[in-house]
């Protein structure tokens, strides 16, 4: 398993996040008034989404990271760049890095 990817990381802070969010936003609708929220139990779901995640990456790395450049894509790139004379370049006219191509693989899975 390689753990300098950053596709690992994101996958892992995103789960976490979101398993981390969907029971803060529980605890939000179930609680009354006088109850306060419980962080400790938010924490925990962090964790456990983030392992998740983790683990589903471990098993599927290349859905998870044609997933994750899709989810990336989604993002506007619209965050005007400068080059050394001083010109203003739109990300737009960059060259596209990733492919579109989807390749298929046949056999047993390659971990």
């Amino acid at each position: 398993m390689d753990y300098s990817k950053p596709g690992f990381w994101i996958a892992i802070g995103s789960g976490g996040f979101i398993i981390g969010l969907a029971s803060l936003i529980q605890q939000y609708a179930t609680n009354k008034k006088e109850e306060s929220i419980n962080y400790r139990a938010i924490l925990r779901d962090f964790f456990i989404g983030a392992f998740l995640t983790a683990t589903i990456y471990m098993f599927l790395p290349e859905s998870m990271d044609s997933l994750i450049s899709a989810a990336t894509n989604m993002i506007p790139k619209s965050t005007p760049l400068t080059q050394s004379g001083g010109s203003e370049v739109t990300s737009a006219s960059l060259p596209e890095t990733i492919s579109s191509d989807i390749e298929l693989q046949f056999g047993p899975a390659r971990f």
